[in-house]
């Protein structure tokens, strides 16, 4: 199978299992939302931070190493990771349990001891698939990495439903993620049919340490970054407060990660693949910026323009306060999927020492703002979150730019029209007004964008848009 096929077929089960996954998993988290309400669901939400450090630390470093070093990956290198990642898992299991008293006081939620000695077992069980999910990876096969999800989610998700029908409340929404995280590890454990060797080898250690410890500790800085505004919300006002910022976040995150992660899942196998091959690399990674501007904006901007009727509708009144924070977040997410490709490129070229500097130049900005806005409420830091992103996504694409000549700037000219087409269409979504039932009206302005959106696009003579409607009615006539 030639690497072209591989790409398709990689992305086609990479987007089927962000669909169906991701997708089904935010309709269940949603809905156990509307069930526990705003306040157990922020109990959940205080957690995250520590959640994401702890994985962080295990996911980032040596399983992007592996991947780096497909083409010469050993038995001894699966191994050694797989007991680091182990070793690693159970130690910040055992350091965030007896941390919890601590937690709690900080968020003064006592409930959380219990609530966080449960979930934290997440942590080990994430840390056992790590080196499984790069082997899958390295072979571009989503497929296993799909079937294992779906059925993990489908599971999961009737447990928690079934557990707030009893009234469990927020242990409902705990039982489900421990649930979800066991079942999909077991399974990625069958498919994949690897087993570690008793083999520690210190030198493969030292080599992928060297290239994951950059990435490592670059995802525990941005991961601290990124979610600290859910500590700091929680430490000002109340667990109501954190429920409405989580939900307007999650909502905003699952669209985004659902395409930058089926995009980055199958593109970084495949760049380090021709990671030598620098004109192709280049070529490859351009494309990459044109499609995902090309879709992740409209999805985006578009969410924003109908976030009032989507809130009312899924979530209902109580939590109407999530509208006006989605809409602002779903600003900040729009760019960010080029951020990350821009990141994403300096790994696969083996520069993680470029990756981990260009976060750790982001860090006093982003919580300066943090700082500055979170008195201010929930509304404010989305606001401070749009600005560090606009200004990080020139930050992230400084070094590409010095690198392929393809900066900031450049990534902006490409993707001009899609900005303009997504931008009117905004505002003719949002400010269409209609007296009609609410799932009917969402249905009219989602329909609207739809068809706005590619037809601003033609008007423009975008080529990119212009060539693949030329060979989709070929196809057609055929």
């Amino acid at each position: 199978m030639s690497l072209k096929q591989k790409a398709i077929r990689g992305f086609a089960w990479s987007l089927a299992d962000k669909m169906i996954n991701q997708l089904g998993y935010l309709a269940v988290t949603i809905y156990l939302a509307r069930l526990i309400g705003p306040e157990s669901f922020g109990l959940i939400g205080m957690l995250t931070i520590f959640m994401l450090l702890a994985e962080s630390v295990i996911s980032n470093g040596f399983s992007a190493a592996l991947v780096q070093r497909s083409k010469q990956v050993t038995p001894e290198d699966e191994s050694t990771v797989f007991y680091i990642n182990m070793a690693w898992g159970v130690a910040m299991y055992i350091l965030l349990y007896f941390s919890a008293p601590f937690i709690a006081d900080f968020y003064k939620a006592p409930q959380l001891i219990d609530i966080s000695r449960l979930l934290f077992v997440v942590i080990i069980i994430n840390s056992l698939v790590v080196v499984v999910r790069a082997k899958l990876t390295i072979n571009i096969d989503f497929k296993s990495q799909t079937i294992a999800s779906t059925i993990a989610t489908l599971f999961s998700g009737v447990v928690g439903i079934y557990l707030a029908k009893l009234g469990y409340d927020y242990w409902a929404f705990v039982w489900m993620l421990v649930v979800k995280s066991a079942l999909n590890a077991l399974l990625i454990w069958l498919l994949c049919r690897w087993l570690p060797q008793f083999i520690f080898s210190v030198e493969s250690f030292r080599r992928l340490f060297k290239f994951g410890s950059n990435l490592m500790i670059a995802g525990f800085v941005a991961t601290f970054v990124n979610n600290l505004y859910i500590a700091l919300i929680g430490r000002y006002f109340n667990a109501t407060q954190v429920g409405y910022f989580t939900q307007a976040n999650n909502l905003s995150n699952n669209l985004y990660l659902m395409l930058s992660s089926t995009l980055q899942g199958v593109t970084y196998p495949i760049l380090t693949s021709v990671k030598e091959d620098r004109e192709r690399l280049v070529g490859i990674y351009k494309q990459l910026i044109s499609i995902t501007m090309l879709i992740s904006l409209p999805l985006l901007i578009g969410l924003a323009a109908v976030s009032h009727e989507v809130v009312l509708l899924f979530l209902g009144e109580e939590w109407l306060p999530v509208a006006p924070v989605l809409s602002i977040l779903c600003f900040a997410r729009a760019i960010t999927p080029i951020s990350a490709i821009n990141m994403n490129i300096l790994n696969a070229i083996g520069r993680s020492d470029l990756f981990l500097k260009v976060d750790l130049s982001k860090l006093p900005m982003t919580i300066a703002a943090l700082l500055i806005s979170v008195p201010y409420g929930i509304v404010a830091v989305a606001w401070a979150m749009v600005v560090t992103t606009v200004i990080a996504f020139f930050i992230n694409a400084y070094f590409p730019g010095k690198l392929f000549s393809f900066g900031g700037w450049s990534q902006i000219k490409v993707a001009a029209k899609y900005i303009i087409a997504a931008a009117i269409m905004y505002v003719a979504v949002s400010q269409l007004e209609l007296e009609i039932v609410l799932w009917l009206r969402l249905i009219v302005k989602i329909s609207l964008g739809i068809l706005l959106y590619p037809l601003l696009l033609v008007i423009m003579r975008d080529q990119f848009v212009i060539r693949y409607i030329n060979l989709l009615i070929g196809k057609v006539r055929v």
